[in-house]
C-alpha cells in the first residue's frame, strides 16, 4: 500500500509540473505573437510609393535634352484667348522656370490658328499641356530626346585642359624672373586662355540648361471642318476678279514685250529668205533653158 501511495504521489507531482510548463509556454507564445509582434510589424518599412514611368522621369546626371510637340484641337473662338492664358500661366508659375520663346497667331480664310513655344522645368510640362487642352482635345503628342553626353564631355575636357594651362601661366607670372618680351607673351597667352574659358563656361551653362529644362511647343488649331465651312469659291472668285483681270493684262503686255524684238529680226529674215529663194529659182530656170 505504501508503494502505491508513493507512486500516486509521484504521478501527481509530474502532472503539476507539465501543467506549469504548458502555462509558461502559452505565456511566451502570447508575448511573442501579441504586443511584441505588433511592435515588430509596426517597424516594417511602408510599401514604396508608385513612381512615374521611366520615360517621364528626368534622372539626375542625365544628359538627355527633351523636346515636346503637342497639337490641340480647339474651337476657333477660343484660340486667341487660350494663347493669352498660356502666356499668363508661363509667366506666373515661378516654379516652372518658364521662358516664352515664340508666340504666333495666324488666320487663314478667317480661320485662326496659333503656336506657343516655351522652355520650362520638366515638372511643369504636363500642367501647361493641361491648360492648353481645356475645352479641347489633344490630337497628337510627340517627344524627342537628344543625347548631349558627347558635347558635355568635350566641353568638360577642354575646360580642364585650359584651366591647367591657365594655372601654369599664372605660376610663371607669380614666379617672376621673366624678361619684358616674355612677360608680354605670357600675359597675351593668359588673356587668350581666359577668353576661351569664359566661352566654354557659357557653352557648358547652355548645355546644362537644355538638359535641366525641356522645350515645349503647343500648336492650336480648330477642327478640320472649320476650314471647309469657310470655303466660298464663287465669292472668292468674284472678289479676286479685278486682280486676276489686271494680272492677265500684265502677262499679255509682258508677252508682247518679249515678242517685239524677235519680230524685228524674224520679219526681215523671212523677206530675205523669200528673195533668196526667188533668185535661186530663176537661176535654176535659166540653166534648164540653156541646156
Amino acid at each position: 500500500m505504501k508503494g502505491w501511495h508513493v507512486g500516486s504521489l509521484l504521478l501527481m507531482l509530474l502532472a503539476g509540473c507539465e501543467q506549469k510548463l504548458g502555462e509558461g509556454f502559452a505565456e511566451r507564445t502570447a508575448l511573442t505573437e501579441g504586443p511584441v509582434a505588433g511592435v515588430a510589424a509596426s517597424r516594417q518599412p511602408p510599401p514604396p510609393a508608385p513612381q512615374p514611368p521611366e520615360r517621364f522621369r528626368h534622372a539626375a546626371g542625365s544628359t538627355l535634352a527633351y523636346e515636346h510637340t503637342v497639337s490641340v484641337e480647339l474651337a476657333a473662338a477660343l484660340i486667341a484667348e487660350r494663347i493669352r492664358q498660356l502666356q499668363t500661366a508661363c509667366a506666373s508659375r515661378k516654379e516652372s522656370e518658364c521662358t516664352l520663346l515664340d508666340v504666333s497667331l495666324e488666320s487663314e480664310r478667317s480661320v485662326p490658328s496659333g503656336n506657343v513655344r516655351m522652355r520650362l522645368a520638366p515638372v511643369a510640362v504636363d500642367a501647361l499641356v493641361a491648360v492648353a487642352a481645356q475645352g479641347g482635345k489633344i490630337i497628337s503628342r510627340k517627344t524627342h530626346a537628344e543625347d548631349l553626353a558627347e558635347p558635355v564631355a568635350d566641353t568638360e575636357r577642354e575646360l580642364a585642359l585650359l584651366s591647367s594651362h591657365r594655372d601654369r601661366l599664372e605660376g610663371f607670372l607669380r614666379g617672376g624672373g621673366l624678361k619684358v618680351e616674355q612677360l608680354i607673351a605670357v600675359s597675351r597667352e593668359l588673356s587668350s586662355v581666359l577668353t576661351q574659358i569664359d566661352e566654354l563656361n557659357t557653352r557648358r551653362a547652355n548645355l546644362r540648361r537644355r538638359i535641366d529644362t525641356e522645350l515645349l511647343t503647343i500648336e492650336l488649331a480648330p477642327p478640320f471642318e472649320a476650314y471647309g465651312a469657310q470655303q466660298t469659291p464663287v465669292h472668292d472668285a468674284l472678289k479676286s476678279f479685278g486682280t486676276d483681270f489686271l494680272r492677265a493684262i500684265a502677262q499679255v503686255i509682258t508677252f508682247v514685250a518679249f515678242l517685239v524684238p524677235w519680230l524685228i529680226i524674224i520679219v526681215p529674215g523671212l523677206f530675205l529668205l523669200r528673195l533668196l529663194w526667188r533668185t535661186i529659182s530663176r537661176w535654176l530656170t535659166r540653166r534648164e533653158v540653156t541646156r
